[in-house]
Parts: C-alpha cells; structure tokens; sequence
C-alpha cells in the first residue's frame, strides 16, 4: 500500500505538508539524534503543527482526518477534510488545514467554528503563515507559492517556476524556503532572486521549519532523514533511523522535533 501511495505522489495524485509559523525558534544543534516514536496508528501523517499550549496536531492523508493529540497523550479527531496535508496555527489559535484533494483551505477557530478562506486552488500542500499573518501556499500543480489574505481574500504569486512545491517557510529577513518533490530547495528572496540549496538531498519532502535566521530543517524523503542546510552551503543530517518514508516535520516549544513518516504510520520525536 505504501509503495502505491508513493507512486500515486509521485503522478502528482497526492500532495504532502507540514509547516509551522514563520517566526524562527532557538537553532538546533547541527548533530544525528536517534528518534524515539511517540505515536502510531495514522494514516499518511503527512502535516504537523504545534499549537502555544502545547496540543500537536496531525494530518491524516489517507484517512481524511487531523488528530489532536493533548499534551498529556490523549488523541481525537479535530476535522474531518479529504485529503488534508498542510497545517498551520495563527496567533489566536485557528487551525489552518489545506485540502489537497479538495483544492481550498479551511480555518477552524477555537470556537469550532470553520470557514473555508481560500478555494480554487491548484492541489495546495504545505502551507504557512507569514509574519504579516498572510497564508502562504506550496501550490503544487501550478509549481508556485501564494500569499493570501485569509480575512479578505486577495492573493498573490511570491515565487513561480517551482519544481512541485510541496513545503513552504518564511525567515527572519522575509526570504522563502520551498521544499520541492521534483528535487530542489530553494530560497528566494525578497527582490525575487534565488538561491538553491538543495544539492545534498534525494529527494525534499513536505517538512521544513526555520532553525535560527539563515538555516532550515527539512524532510530529505528520498533519504529518510531530517537535514539542516543553512544559507552558507552547509548541510548535514541532525535526524537519522526512522522506520518508514518521512514526510511530516513539526517542532515543540523546547527545539524538539516532530517527524510522521509514512508507511508505519508513526509520529516520532528527536532531541539533536
């Protein structure tokens, strides 16, 4: 089933993300951790976010669902939506979840109230919020990036050319990083200029977060590990030994981070 899935990915009948805000925590330590698996039991884990008071919460690809998991390990189902794959928390606490099946974006409010806030999109993956609270969208099919008001509406393109952008983070100096499923990293710019920097990868998948202002984390899913590559050229493996295909990257409050691989269906954790 899982090899299917891949393959399904790999036709473009399937899209991957995870992504968190674009405010960049603490730097990682630049070093292999061994992962310990928290959680099983999902189907395609393909998003996590970490909400402020620490409730994680998992995109279900394959099982049309996202799982709220509580600090003290209580798991439910938050939403039900096909094929969800990105996530992302505002600042007052709603769950952006993009349908990758379903082409549109939904916001849950803390009051369960859903509202969907965008629509006629082009099998949206991995999608973040900006510093200005704007949605940015790895918008696979189209190979670009939007911005969106998810209050009026408007959106852009930031970043067009993309080769199946499936991942999406913002930095400290406004820059983008895309994690890209047809084999590139790449940042770009403010003025539009680009930098790739994904020479060391298989393969990027859904997963990035900003570590510090000039490096990111992200999901080599060809290698089936966790990289930190950072604006100087650097890079190096800081996640290794995962049982499954990783695909989902999200980070807790303390640097800690969260990766859902797919294939065993499992959330682990990794302390570099």
């Amino acid at each position: 089933m899982t090899n299917l899935l891949q393959t399904l990915f790999l036709l473009g009948s399937l899209g991957i993300a995870a992504s968190l805000t674009c405010l960049a925590p603490a730097p990682v330590r630049a070093e292999q951790s061994s992962p310990v698996k928290l959680w099983d039991g999902f189907k395609s884990p393909t998003g996590i976010a970490v909400g402020a008071d620490g409730m994680v919460y998992v995109s279900n690809w394959s099982g049309d669902t996202v799982e709220r998991i509580t600090p003290d390990g209580g798991r439910s189902v938050f939403a039900a939506i096909p094929s969800p794959a990105g996530l992302a928390i505002g600042a007052d606490g709603s769950v952006y979840i993009s349908s990758y099946s379903g082409d549109y974006i939904e916001r849950v409010a803390p009051d369960g109230t859903r509202t969907r806030v965008a629509k006629d999109l082009a099998t949206p993956a991995g999608i973040a919020l900006s510093r200005d609270g704007r949605l940015l969208v790895a918008n696979r099919s189209s190979g670009e990036i939007l911005s969106i008001d998810a209050v009026g509406g408007d959106r852009r393109v930031v970043a067009r050319s993309l080769s199946l952008p499936v991942g999406v983070v913002e930095m400290a100096d406004g820059s983008l990083v895309a994690t890209q499923y047809g084999g590139r990293l790449t940042r770009v710019l403010p003025d539009g200029k680009t930098q790739e920097l994904g020479e060391s990868f298989d393969r990027p998948g859904v997963g990035i977060v900003a570590d510090g202002p000039d490096a990111v984390l992200a999901i080599d899913n060809g290698a089936g590990v966790v990289r930190r590559v950072s604006f100087g050229g650097l890079s190096r493996v800081v996640v290794n030994g995962l049982d499954g295909s990783a695909v989902a990257l999200g980070r807790m409050a303390n640097g800690d981070l969260l990766v859902g691989t797919w294939g065993v269906g499992a959330v682990y954790r990794a302390t570099p």
